[in-house]
C-alpha cells in the first residue's frame, strides 16, 4: 500500500475513535462490527478478537460446530471428534462464531475504540478501552477485498490486498 493510501485509510480510521461496538454479526463467513450509530466494518479475510490473552472469537469459528451440536452429537452416541456428514456450518447457531457472537452482544461493555491503526499491508489492529484487541489481516496478494469501513451516507473504504480506494456504495453490488 503506497503512503497516499495509508494516509486516506488512517484518516478513515481516526472516525473510529471513541465509538462504542454497538452490535456484531455475520453474513455467511463475514464479520459486520457496527460502531457508533453511522460505522460499520465488514471483514472478508482474517481477524481474530482477543482480550486478556484468549481469543474470544475468530474467522474460522464459522467452520466449527457449536458446543451445543457437540452436545447433541454425544448424546446421540457419536464419538468425541465425529462430525455428521450432514453438518452445516453456516447454518444459523451451528458454529462457534454465532455462540461467541451471541455472548459478546451479551456484554459489549468497555468495547469503545481507543486506537485504530494501519499497517502497510492494509492490516488493521483495533484496541478498545478495556484491553480487547481487535487484529485483521489482509491474506490476499492481490485485489480482492478484505475489508471496509462503511459509514452512512459516506462512500465505503475499502482495503484491498493491494491497495485502497473509496467506494460509492450505491454503485457496487
Amino acid at each position: 500500500m503506497n503512503i497516499s493510501e495509508i494516509n486516506l485509510v488512517q484518516t478513515h480510521l481516526n472516525g473510529l475513535i471513541k465509538q462504542p461496538l454497538t452490535a456484531a454479526s455475520r453474513e455467511a463467513d463475514m464479520l459486520l462490527l457496527s460502531f457508533g450509530t453511522q460505522y460499520t466494518l465488514r471483514i472478508q479475510c482474517y481477524y481474530r478478537l482477543t482480550e486478556q490473552g484468549r481469543t474470544i472469537l475468530a474467522r474460522n469459528d464459522v467452520y466449527q460446530p457449536s458446543e451445543a451440536m457437540w452436545s447433541m452429537w454425544r448424546a446421540m452416541g457419536y464419538e468425541e471428534d465425529y462430525i455428521p456428514e450432514d453438518f452445516h456450518s453456516d447454518e444459523e447457531g451451528a458454529n462457534r462464531m454465532d455462540e461467541a457472537l451471541e455472548r459478546l452482544n451479551g456484554d459489549l461493555d468497555g468495547l469503545t475504540v481507543r486506537t485504530a491503526m494501519l499497517n502497510q499491508l492494509g492490516d488493521l489492529t483495533v484496541m478498545f478501552q478495556c484491553g480487547a484487541t481487535l487484529t485483521v489481516m489482509a491474506d490476499t496478494s492481490g485485489g480482492e477485498e478484505c475489508w471496509r469501513l462503511m459509514r452512512e451516507n459516506e462512500d465505503d473504504l475499502v482495503v484491498y490486498g493491494d491497495g485502497a480506494e473509496l467506494v460509492n456504495p450505491d454503485l457496487t453490488d
